[in-house]
């Protein structure tokens, strides 16, 4: 595995440097303090959750952006790991190489991962274990739309969506010819070094990006010690290049990514089981802005990705399953001139999905295949002055194939358990069609202030995982069996939001219902399996737990808010100043019990001082028990987050940023921090007390 020692770490970094200013379209943010406290971001277009240029404020939807700042203090490896202490987001936590967003309890088929408009391409949805293959340290910001975003980005979005955006494909030329960063960090908890560098530069029309980064972290400490088997070895690098229009671009990227990482906790630690993935992408994208006529713009991306990762036995080096995915993905879009008052888009969306699976993996899932095709609207008029109308729809045509099994006996004394299973099974080619549809209007109350009212209705097609799942797996310990005959999930949503975006108070408050049609979940039994079906029984007595995919209906409720307070400006222009947060969801079934893994409610706050190129904070955040648990669910207890930061930026004599160094400590109090979230929250503690130092030059 490449980039495994420090030296060829090293010599990645020196494959250039990077942007230092924003991503076109992409206005800058007011400076807000880091860390893992709430950030408000103001004068942020929000170029992926609508496709008119609009900020946070002018959206009913609630949208979290984490900016290029924060992205480098916070150190993070995965998103999940970004975006765990936002409010609303948590992450899956399997292990340090592979953690997932979990927006609002959903995770997985429910949560659309993206770059720059094109999903991610992988296998990550299909368990815990399976990382995302992208680096946060490769991103400008990252978007998470919370709530349904079904409209513009389909029924794997009914959840909500977290959006990578980086410079991979120049929009345009960086200020003078070329903009850069070099980055390194060192992390006490695992010896981490991490090490990054990127470049933009143009000449003449043409403009240019390259990447690179290393990661290389060994078996993290907890407050009982080592956590064994949760190191982490990765790299990857990227360039790509466009050619500039006085009205728009028109470019193409190439990148690679690879990494290598352990599965803690359980059997996979003890033979020492780890994952051995690599990706290589190649997308395309173009636009075309201030066209005279019905047509004001046209956009276009597509997107092509060869997947394949091999989870690997240490012990005995032998390849126990091996996955492939091949995708390609595209989508254009229209912004159509003024009808009547009304303003907005049109476009259309398709993808391909080719997954298969040797060894183990292949008798979880048969070879199977994933084809859509959508269609979408969204416009918005104003119905008064300061109240705004938003409308969009969608309509897909999803098409499935795979190898699916039959339930021919259950056990209904034990939860639905399969007791026998028709082994011999079918090859299935479903069609399902799903609609969304939304309705929002935004009011603007004063300066800076204003309320949303969103009511949405979404549907989802089921994965193929949920319908096609027919045997052992092992990272999670479970056999999983899917159900061929399984129809589209339904979501009826209301939402209410509250944002300010300037001025000394800032903050984003949101509360949700949503009501679930044959919400799809995993279903514990209560019965176990071996590696075979036949060797499924009633009760605990073999090694692996009995899942089958089920559907019933479910309601979710909750809220978050994020607020920060810029307390006391001093004459120096030093400001001292407070933020806090607060989030909390419940997710039952309608028959009665509770969906399974939901996140606990948690309190979080902070103090933060900010002048000049100085910055600090101290923080906290505490996840209260969680004990409303599914059927054959463990409750989990709480835990407190203490962490504290301090940062200064250094700039030229010319007034041009310079050198920045940085020191974060996390989990301060050293205490047993278990993610409810989590498939092995019982056998793995997340890090324990750690300090990590960090520093970039820009140029």
């Amino acid at each position: 595995m490449f980039f495994r020692s420090t030296a060829t770490a090293v010599a990645a970094l020196s494959l250039a440097g990077a942007m230092a200013g924003s991503l076109a379209g992409v206005a800058q943010a007011q400076d807000a303090p880091g860390g893992d406290g709430p950030v408000t971001n103001v004068d942020r277009i929000v170029v992926t959750a609508t496709p008119l240029e609009q900020t946070t404020d002018e959206l009913a939807a609630p949208v979290t952006i984490v900016d290029r700042d924060e992205i480098v203090s916070s150190g993070a490896a995965t998103l999940g790991e970004l975006l765990k202490y936002k409010p609303g987001v948590t992450d899956s936590s399997f292990a340090p190489g592979a953690s997932r967003p979990i927006i609002r309890g959903l995770d997985n088929f429910r949560i659309r991962i993206q770059e720059n408009g094109i999903g991610s391409q992988d296998v990550s949805a299909l368990s815990e274990d399976h990382a995302i293959p992208f680096d946060p340290f490769t991103a400008q910001s990252v978007e998470v739309i919370r709530g349904p975003a079904t409209l513009r980005f389909g029924s794997e979005a009914i959840g909500g969506v977290v959006s990578v955006l980086n410079n991979r494909i120049p929009q345009f030329a960086p200020e003078g010819g070329f903009d850069g960063e070099i980055f390194g960090s060192f992390e006490t908890a695992d010896q981490g070094l991490d090490v990054g560098a990127l470049l933009d530069f143009s000449v003449g029309r043409f403009a240019g990006h390259l990447d690179g980064f290393a990661r290389d972290k060994d078996d993290y400490d907890t407050p009982d010690g080592k956590q064994p088997n949760s190191f982490v070895d990765a790299g990857g690098a990227a360039a790509g290049g466009s050619i500039l229009f006085d009205n728009g671009f028109l470019g193409a990227s190439v990148q690679l990514y690879e990494t290598e990482y352990g599965l803690p906790g359980g059997e996979a630690a003890e033979n020492e089981i780890f994952i051995d993935l690599r990706q290589v992408k190649v997308n395309a994208a173009g636009e075309i802005t201030d066209l005279d006529g019905f047509i004001q713009t046209i956009r276009g991306q597509i997107g092509y990705a060869d997947y394949t990762h091999d989870e690997v036995e240490g012990t005995t080096s032998e390849i126990k399953s091996t996955y492939f995915n091949e995708a390609v993905e595209g989508r254009a879009e229209i912004v159509h001139a003024p009808i009547a008052g009304f303003e907005g888009a049109v476009g259309v969306q398709v993808s391909s999905r080719d997954l298969s699976a040797g060894g183990e993996g292949g008798e979880l899932i048969a070879p199977s295949t994933d084809n859509r095709f959508a269609a979408f609207i969204f416009e918005e008029v104003t119905v008064v002055d300061g109240a705004v109308l938003q409308l969009g729809g969608r309509i897909e045509q999803v098409n499935v194939e795979g190898f699916g099994v039959e339930v021919t006996e259950l056990a209904p004394a034990t939860n639905g358990g399969v007791t026998e299973i028709d082994t011999l099974g079918a090859d299935r080619d479903l069609d399902f069609t799903p609609l969304s549809a939304s309705a929002a209007i935004v009011v603007d109350l004063v300066e800076a202030t204003t309320v949303g009212f969103t009511v949405q209705y979404a549907e989802r097609a089921p994965s193929l995982l949920e319908l096609f799942a027919k045997g052992p797996h092992e990272a999670t310990e479970t056999f999983e069996i899917g159900d061929p005959n399984l129809g589209k999930e339904s979501a009826f949503s209301l939402e209410v939001t509250a944002k300010r975006v300037a001025g000394p108070f800032r903050f984003e408050a949101a509360a949700y219902r949503t009501s679930y049609k044959d919400f799809i979940f995993k279903s514990s039994t209560g019965n176990s399996c071996g590696e075979e079906f036949g060797e499924c029984a009633v009760g605990d007595g073999e090694e692996l737990e009995q899942i089958v995919y089920a559907a019933n209906d479910a309601t979710f409720i909750g809220g978050e808010i994020g607020a920060e307070w810029d307390a006391f400006t001093f004459a120096s222009g030093g400001i001292l100043g407070f933020d806090g947060q607060f989030d909390l969801v419940r997710a039952t079934f309608d028959e009665g019990g509770d969906v399974p893994r939901i996140p606990p409610m948690r309190l979080g706050g902070g103090v933060f001082y900010k002048q000049g190129g100085f910055f600090s904070r101290i923080g906290v955040i505490h996840a209260f028990e969680q004990d409303d648990v599914a059927f054959n669910e463990d409750p989990t207890d709480g835990f407190t987050d203490l962490s504290a930061q301090a940062s200064y930026a250094f700039e030229t004599p010319d007034g041009q940023p310079g050198f920045e160094i940085g020191i974060v400590g996390s989990n301060l109090l050293d205490d047993d921090i278990r993610n409810h979230s989590s498939f092995k929250k019982a056998d793995v503690l997340l890090p324990g007390a750690s300090a990590r130092v960090y520093g970039r030059i820009k140029f």
